[in-house]
């Protein structure tokens, strides 16, 4: 997939924990995006997000971050 289609995930993971910032800590947070990104995101999408944190200068949020990493710990063990 092309870069733009990389910052546009980027973007829509950063907004998306933006609109839940109000909803808790950090952490609470970023478990809510996991499970609306399990939930509506495409296979593709979420590949490709999960990507992005092995880049360094990725422009996610940290609390983008967190949730990612909690992606990959729900979409683990879904296949466990």
């Amino acid at each position: 997939m092309s870069e733009s289609k990389s910052q546009k995930l980027i973007k829509m993971v950063n907004q998306i924990a933006l609109n839940m910032a109000a909803n808790g800590s950090d952490e609470m947070v970023a478990d809510q995006v996991a499970q609306h990104l399990e939930k509506f995101w495409s296979p593709p999408m979420k590949s490709l997000i999960a990507e992005q944190l092995s880049v360094a200068d990725s422009s996610l949020t940290p609390v983008a971050k967190m949730a990612i990493a909690n992606l990959a710990k729900i979409q683990k063990a879904k296949h466990a």
